[in-house]
């Protein structure tokens, strides 16, 4: 009897470590997508986290003592956010972006002198900052923050910008379907245009509400064999053209059908005498297509 009891409690002390560990991690209140993922919070935000209760967080690779929640830095920037396990390996990595108010805007639209513009309406509470030489920093398994810059002030730092948890989760989902199937080997999609800054996006004649502005679109083409710059022959005809993009755009089309990534944009387009064939992705929350 006492061999039975003793049994039990060791089961039920099994069971519970088990269904900890297969909690998933979860940041204010999101459960994360993928073991490399971001986090964007105010200076001084609360960061509230709940998940296995075998992993132990660390900030800049300094031990996070309390449990459950703790307060982000002031100092906006990039910071290494990891959990790990009893034995000291990552079970996620994730980069912690403490966002630059966008109250520090100044008159003339510079945020420490890069040139925000203004909102046409719901100006973003706060920005990223990057700083020279932080560009590699993963967002998710296959994609970097330097990705997703504006095409404004090259030689200017910081920078600043935005990025989408709901377009990266398609990004994600595309690149690993399409590598999948064998249509390519990329280890990314190649970002034509990620984030613009109102300026630059008033500056190109874009449109007044573009989800660029918002870090929630992405121009993006596959680049690998050859890597020279322009849309690969993904349909495989011999050319280059626009017939590239559109294959693009339906085996998009026809995997976000069946899956349930967020709704959004998905729009094709053609060479010009700027850039060759390209596909937009955009997380907007409701589904819209143009270009085919």
């Amino acid at each position: 009897m006492l061999k039975l009891i003793v049994l039990a409690a060791v089961w039920k002390l099994t069971a519970a470590i088990g269904s900890a560990s297969d909690t998933p991690l979860q940041i204010n209140g999101e459960v994360l997508p993928y073991d490399v993922w971001h986090v964007m919070v105010m200076p001084g935000e609360t960061i509230n986290y709940d998940g296995p209760n075998l992993l132990a967080p660390f900030l800049d690779d300094v031990e996070i003592q309390s449990r459950n929640a703790f307060t982000a830095p002031e100092k906006p920037g990039i910071y290494d956010l990891e959990f790990r396990t009893r034995s000291g390996d990552v079970a996620s990595d994730i980069a912690l972006f403490v966002l630059e108010p966008s109250s520090r805007i100044d008159a003339s639209g510079r945020l420490n002198g890069y040139r925000i513009g203004q909102y046409p309406q719901d100006e973003p509470d706060g920005f990223i900052r990057l700083d020279e030489g932080y560009g590699d920093v993963h967002v998710s398994p296959n994609f970097r923050i330097g990705q997703f810059l504006c095409k404004q002030q090259p030689d200017h730092w910081p920078k600043y910008l935005l990025i989408s948890s709901a377009n990266l989760g398609r990004l994600e989902h595309l690149l690993a379907a399409i590598r999948s199937d064998g249509i390519t080997d990329a280890e990314t999609f190649f970002v034509m245009s990620g984030y613009r800054t109102p300026f630059y996006n008033t500056a190109i004649g874009s449109a007044k509400l573009s989800r660029h502005m918002y870090g929630d679109a992405t121009d993006i083409y596959i680049d690998v064999s050859p890597r020279d710059g322009v849309m690969d022959d993904i349909n495989r005809d011999g050319a280059l053209d626009k017939e590239d993009a559109n294959f693009f755009y339906d085996y998009a089309e026809q995997l976000f059908a069946r899956s349930d990534v967020s709704a959004g944009g998905l729009g094709s387009y053609g060479s010009n005498a700027v850039h060759g064939p390209f596909v937009h992705v955009d997380g907007r929350g409701r589904k819209a297509r143009w270009g085919r």
